[in-house]
C-alpha cells in the first residue's frame, strides 16, 4: 500500500459504468451504420428485407434487464435513422411497399425496421391484432423525430397449434390442465384440415411509418 492510501477506499465503479456505456452508444452507431442502407439485393430475391438489434454484441445479456429510458430513446432513434434512409431508396423503385418500424414494449431490443413490397406486400398484415392509431409514442420512447412518423398500437399474436400442444403433454413440458388452459384462454381459433390454431394476444407493440 502506498503513503496515503486509505485502507478504506474503493474502486469508483460508477466510471467503470460510464465507460460501459459509452462501448454500448458506439456498438448502436455502428449497428446503424451496418444498416443504414437497404440490402436491395435481398428484397428483389425475397420481396422483403428487415433488421433486428440481434446482431449488437450485448444483446442476449441486455434482455435480461430494463434497459435506462435514454438508452432506449437512442435505440429508438437508431431505427428511425434506419427507416428514414430505406423508405428514401424504396421511393425510387415506384413500387408499393410495406415498412415500418416495430417497438416491442416488454422487450425493447426486439425491435426492427421491416420492408416488403411485390408478392410479399401483405406479408405482415396479420402479423399483429387490435391495432389502432395514437396521437404518439408514449413519453419513454420518445426521440428527437418520433413525431415524424404516424403511430399505431397493436399487439403480438402468438399462435399455438394443437398438434404442438398435444406433443408438449407428451413430452412433459406441459401438463392436461395447462393445455386446457391455452385453449380456453385463445383470443381466437382458427381450424383447418390439418391442425387446430389457437391464437393469444401478446405484448404491445408500437408501429410507426
Amino acid at each position: 500500500m502506498k503513503a496515503g492510501d486509505d485502507v478504506n477506499d474503493k474502486p469508483d465503479f460508477s466510471k467503470q459504468k460510464i465507460r460501459g456505456w459509452k462501448r454500448r452508444v458506439r456498438d448502436i452507431e455502428r449497428w446503424k451504420a451496418y444498416y443504414l442502407h437497404l440490402d436491395l439485393d435481398r428484397l428483389e430475391k425475397y420481396d422483403r428485407d428487415y433488421v433486428k438489434l440481434s446482431s449488437l454484441s450485448f444483446y442476449s445479456l441486455f434482455r435480461k434487464y430494463d434497459l435506462p429510458t435514454w438508452y432506449k430513446r437512442l435505440i429508438i432513434q437508431a431505427l428511425i435513422d434506419v427507416y428514414n434512409s430505406w423508405k428514401h431508396e424504396l421511393e425510387k423503385l415506384d413500387e408499393p411497399y410495406y415498412l415500418k418500424v416495430w417497438i416491442f414494449e416488454a422487450d425493447i431490443l426486439h425491435s426492427q425496421v421491416v420492408a416488403s413490397y411485390k408478392e410479399r406486400l401483405s406479408f405482415y398484415d396479420t402479423t399483429f391484432v387490435e391495432i389502432e392509431k395514437v396521437k404518439s409514442l408514449p413519453e419513454k420512447f420518445t426521440a428527437k423525430n418520433t413525431s415524424e412518423l404516424n403511430w399505431y398500437k397493436g399487439f403480438e399474436v402468438i399462435v399455438w397449434s394443437e398438434v404442438d400442444l398435444l406433443e408438449d403433454i407428451s413430452d412433459g413440458f406441459y401438463t392436461v390442465e395447462e393445455v386446457q388452459s391455452i385453449r380456453n384462454s385463445a383470443y381466437s381459433i382458427s381450424e383447418t384440415s390439418e391442425d387446430t390454431y389457437y391464437i393469444h394476444k401478446g405484448g404491445a407493440v408500437w408501429l410507426g411509418g
